[in-house]
């Protein structure tokens, strides 16, 4: 799905990095199945962003891998160089990689997002910052830093802008409307692995639920 993109533009590096983020995650043993691609673009701020979707129910069917190893640093770093842009890991609706080809207006962008996240009856968006730079030299066209509150939500509001895929859950939604727009708030990585186990404790569920069905099949 490409939307707000000139797709001639970007569709070339687009296909090299599905195809070498395929390669990457085989080579560290990691299945690299995705439900979908998407290409899409931050009109007001210029963000271009390459999102793959990770089939997060196919992997836990037919895995045992730990969804957080798709989100090691070790993985998160190779991507990075081998494909020279920054990649974002997102926990929202699934897990998904942020292939930034584009910052646009931004100098400096997270390196995870966690959205969204429903905390005392208001939806948060929550934001990793790292002191890794990206493997790529960068022009800090915005001079606003990660402790500026207008710079926090210039961010927050672009990812949710491309973030339209995600289906909100019935509270998030009315909260998120009522709201408008979330609040945010800024996380370390352990905190954000955290909210990744949580779809680890899924996963589990799921591959049970797969199992007890597969046994019953073969009686």
């Amino acid at each position: 799905m490409i939307k707000g993109v000139d797709p001639r533009h970007f569709d070339q590096k687009a296909r090299q990095i599905k195809a070498q983020a395929i390669t990457t995650l085989t080579r560290w043993g990691l299945l690299p199945r995705f439900k979908r691609w998407r290409l899409t673009q931050d009109p007001e701020t210029g963000m271009v962003v390459l999102f793959g979707i990770l089939n997060n129910k196919y992997i836990a069917e037919h895995t045992m891998i730990p969804f957080s190893d798709y989100f090691a640093p070790k993985i998160l770093h190779d991507l990075a160089n081998e494909l020279q842009v920054q990649v974002v890991s997102c926990n929202s609706n699934g897990l998904r990689y942020a292939f930034i080809l584009d910052r646009g207006s931004f100098g400096k962008l997270p390196t995870h997002i966690d959205y969204p996240f429903i905390d005392k009856g208001k939806v948060l968006v929550r934001i990793v910052f790292s002191d890794i730079q990206p493997p790529i030299p960068i022009t800090p066209v915005d001079t606003l830093t990660p402790n500026d509150n207008k710079f926090m939500h210039q961010i927050a509001g672009a990812f949710l802008k491309v973030f339209e895929d995600i289906k909100l859950s019935d509270d998030a939604a009315l909260l998120l409307s009522a709201q408008n727009p979330p609040d945010i708030a800024i996380i370390d990585e352990l905190e954000f692995n955290k909210r990744v186990l949580e779809h680890e404790v899924n996963r589990q569920r799921v591959k049970r639920i797969h199992d007890y069905f597969s046994e019953r099949e073969k009686k």
